[in-house]
């Protein structure tokens, strides 16, 4: 507060100084009554501009004030000006010219659910002959055969990148087993919709919304475990979506299936949507720790990168999960 009352007596004093400088009859009498004001506003500006600028150039004191002094004195208005951006710039470059520090943190690599405990299972060896190919064609195939009896969502996206595969073996393999995890949710869903409608023939609104929900998640399935793409896959997002809403109709308060329309809306990039629906199974009391990675993925979509860091904080850790302490570690650091 004292450094402002300063800087407004040197301006008053220099503006008082110039005023005289152009009423006085004269130019002896203009030059004896402005020098006294313009010394004025040349020591006030000199004292506030010693105290504003940052510690490290204050020393030594006197000199810097003689040579504040000196500038705005001998160097009117101008000197007011330069000694303004010279605090300025005794602030801001230092900032500017600072080194940032920082941690180099790897990206960790994305598993899905079930992948880690297939991975600690197994080493990892069944995976790393897949995608050799200089190894032998035999234990190449005894390694697809050890994936097709794993988790579906773990190994969904590696035995769809095995139907490029050069080997014919493995590559007619991997189409059959991803052929036959196909087929399976294509009869679970012709059998829900035989179902389904029985029920909605005798007007079983109770069994037509467990069904409807569902049909939801063999649809969604479809998508999750990497076996449907393109239009085939968008078709299935939409089935998911329709009987999702179905099956609310009637008992709103469902977190689960508000959750499934949250992770579908995120497939489809409808991010006010996804948001929409997360608050919704929110609302419905859904344990937070479900919620709470589908809104760190909806935050990231968003960029709102800060609300990421906290929700992968909140959701804590979990037992011999190394993806997760990975996640965490990345965007702590």
């Amino acid at each position: 507060m004292a450094d402002a009352r300063l800087w407004i007596g040197a301006v008053s004093a220099e503006s008082a100084g110039l005023a005289w400088l152009a009423l006085a009859p004269s130019a002896p009498v203009a030059l004896a009554g402005y020098l006294p004001l313009h010394a004025l506003a040349s020591a006030a500006a000199a004292i506030a501009a010693g105290r504003l600028l940052p510690r490290p150039y204050r020393q030594p004191r006197r000199w810097l004030w003689a040579s504040l002094f000196g500038c705005n004195f001998f160097v009117p208005v101008i000197g007011l000006a330069a000694t303004l951006i010279g605090v300025a710039g005794g602030h801001l470059l230092p900032l500017l010219l600072a080194p940032r520090v920082f941690r180099q943190v790897p990206r960790p690599e994305f598993t899905a659910a079930g992948d880690e405990a297939f991975a600690r299972r197994r080493g990892g060896a069944a995976r790393a002959q897949l995608m050799n190919p200089q190894a032998p064609p035999a234990s190449r195939v005894e390694a697809l055969l050890a994936v097709g009896a794993a988790g579906t969502p773990a190994t969904g996206g590696l035995l769809r990148e095995l139907l490029a595969d050069a080997d014919d073996e493995v590559r007619l393999l991997a189409y059959g087993l991803l052929d036959r995890r196909e087929k399976e949710i294509s009869a679970a869903l012709a059998r829900n919709r035989r179902l389904l409608a029985a029920a909605e023939e005798i007007d079983d609104r109770d069994d037509a919304r467990e069904i409807c929900g569902r049909i939801a998640q063999l649809y969604w399935e479809l998508v999750y475990q990497d076996l449907a793409s393109g239009d085939t896959a968008r078709y299935a997002l939409e089935q998911t979506l329709v009987f999702a809403e179905r099956a609310l109709r009637d008992d709103a308060g469902d977190g689960a299936r508000w959750l499934l329309i949250a992770r579908a809306q995120l497939r489809r990039r409808d991010l006010p949507a996804a948001e929409h629906a997360l608050q919704q199974a929110a609302a419905c009391r859904l344990p937070r720790r479900s919620v709470l990675p589908y809104l760190a993925e909806l935050r990231f979509a968003q960029r709102r990168y800060d609300e990421v860091r906290r929700a992968l904080l909140e959701l804590g850790g979990r037992p011999g999960s190394e993806t997760l302490a990975a996640m965490q570690q990345y965007w702590v650091a």
